[in-house]
């Protein structure tokens, strides 16, 4: 058996990532989009992210001991992925490091935010297990792996470890320690059926309609105020004419500008949320006809950078970069601000998941408000 007691100022930072290591924590930032909403798509790759030098071989168990402070983490293994504290309409949650099935796959993923929490991945060559803070979150004896012909030859080599957040979120890792079992990995069960999945709020039961304020009630206190003034805010707000919309799951709360071609979504996951502005796309007829009733974007930036530079540059970088999901993709716009440029995502501006983020979104329709 060889403990390897991670010194973390021996991850390396691959692609468009920014590290500092202080006072024994290594805290981390992906500034570019990532595509971990599409790990069902082969040719798209996590290419932001951290990775030790070495190779680990099966059986093996890793722990980590880390916090982030908005949805998600990702521990890279091999070819496969593992999902921490991620909304729940993720449902691609893990998947394969030899054999990846790019399908639908769900486990109870979550955890606190703002909180160090400590998860352990054990690969055995017969059972694999999840824990998050001692608790078995899940356990099987069927993964790909075990099967795969290919395996053989990989474990010789090694499986490289890669740790990796989504943009706008700061991760803090305490530590990492990684043991490599010369024949075999002990796995100790826990009674009881493993804990559920989380995929819906579960403030809403089945059937029932959403109303606002159950939508956000398992949200913080101070989360929740912070919408409550954000919905008085838009509703009184003149000459946009917001219309509030409830998805009938209570998973997301939308306030439509239909006349001006944008509108500012909150997607609610119990505890955590996300949300952005974005001048959607009209998608009538074909697609070739498909097209924005304004995007005023590029105007908007223009005239926070006469204003508040520091926050048109924060604005700009916070837009929801192009992962390249699809060659011919419609939804993709260019936006440029002075001498930068990039590709984003359908039009979508994404803020903080705190007050300063709320506040950002009311500074930037404050700026929409006076160019139309």
């Amino acid at each position: 058996m060889t403990v390897h007691n991670i010194d973390l100022k021996t991850f390396v930072a691959n692609g468009q990532v920014e590290c500092e290591h202080k006072e024994k924590l290594l805290y981390v930032r992906t500034q570019r989009a990532i595509p971990t909403q599409r790990f069902d798509a082969e040719h798209l790759s996590i290419n932001s992210h951290i990775f030790l030098p070495g190779r680990f071989k099966l059986p093996l168990r890793i722990d980590l001991t880390a916090k982030i402070d908005a949805p998600g983490l990702y521990i890279l293994l091999g070819k496969g992925h593992v999902n921490f504290g991620t909304l729940c309409s993720d449902n691609r949650r893990m998947d394969d490091i030899a054999a990846p099935a790019r399908k639908t796959m769900s486990f109870h993923n979550h955890m606190d935010m703002n909180e160090f929490t400590d998860i352990s991945l054990i690969y055995d060559f017969n059972q694999m297990q999840v824990l998050i803070n001692g608790e078995e979150r899940y356990y099987s004896n069927k993964e790909r792996y075990m099967k795969a012909k290919a395996f053989s030859e990989m474990n010789k080599e090694g499986f490289e470890l890669k740790l990796a957040c989504d943009k706008l979120v700061n991760l803090c890792i305490k530590s990492v320690t990684i043991t490599e079992y010369g024949d075999k990995t002990p796995i100790s069960r826990q009674e009881g059926d493993l804990p559920a999945p989380i995929m819906k709020n579960l403030a809403i039961a089945v059937g029932e309609k959403p109303a606002f304020e159950k939508c956000i009630s398992l949200l913080p206190l101070d989360i929740q105020s912070e919408i409550v003034k954000m919905d008085e805010y838009l509703k009184s707000l003149k000459p946009f004419k917001f219309k509030r919309q409830l998805e009938k799951n209570g998973n997301k709360i939308t306030y439509v500008a239909p006349d001006y071609g944008f509108s500012y979504a909150i997607y609610l996951s119990n505890d955590i949320f996300d949300h952005s502005l974005q001048w959607y796309l009209i998608t009538n007829g074909k697609p070739e006809t498909w097209h924005r009733k304004a995007d005023l974007m590029e105007e908007t930036l223009d005239r926070l950078t006469q204003r508040a530079p520091d926050l048109a540059g924060r604005m700009f970088h916070s837009l929801d970069d192009c992962v390249g999901c699809y060659r011919d993709c419609l939804a993709k716009t260019r936006y440029k601000l002075q001498d930068k440029q990039k590709i984003v995502c359908h039009g979508k501006l994404k803020f903080r998941m705190d007050s300063t983020g709320f506040e950002d979104v009311r500074t930037f329709i404050e700026g929409i408000k006076a160019i139309v």
